[in-house]
């Protein structure tokens, strides 16, 4: 099971080596995603262009292993080269993705502060009318308590 965001594996290929030549690539794949599902756990997946021109650039005689980066993207893993151009890339654009987040939530427009402070008000209006429907039953009650009477709650 994979922990945290970011996890480096060296992917055996053994099991594709089982196969004729030509479809050697396409069962490497196979094996690439399998062993993902495994280890991580998770059926959305994806792979991307660097391990598969790196595994199509050497289809003759693929490698017996890969070295990989699993990085998770929200519900979804994604497989990387270690060491990768395509893994430096995609850092870089979540972290710029995470800076814009950070900076939305940490600015509020005018606007918004003041929906805030009116809905803020409406809450502390309603919460006081339960508060005093709340104290007039009381008295109700402790009044037919002392003239004898039995009220039927429903």
């Amino acid at each position: 099971m994979m922990k945290g965001e970011q996890a480096d594996y060296v992917i055996p290929l053994d099991k594709a080596f089982s196969f004729p030549p030509k479809k050697r690539v396409t069962k490497a794949l196979a094996v690439v995603r399998a062993f993902v599902k495994k280890h991580t756990r998770y059926t959305n997946l994806g792979v991307t262009n660097e391990v598969n021109h790196f595994l199509h650039k050497h289809s003759k005689n693929i490698p017996k292993r890969i070295p990989a980066t699993l990085l998770k993207d929200g519900s979804r893993i994604v497989v990387f080269l270690q060491g990768g151009k395509e893994l430096a890339e995609f850092k870089k654009k979540k972290d710029e993705q995470r800076k814009k987040e950070t900076k939305k939530d940490g600015k509020k427009g005018k606007e918004e502060v003041k929906k805030e402070t009116v809905e803020s008000k409406e809450e502390k209006a309603a919460a006081e009318e339960k508060k005093q429907k709340l104290e007039d039953k009381k008295e109700k009650e402790s009044a037919a308590k002392a003239a004898g009477i039995k009220r039927g709650t429903a």
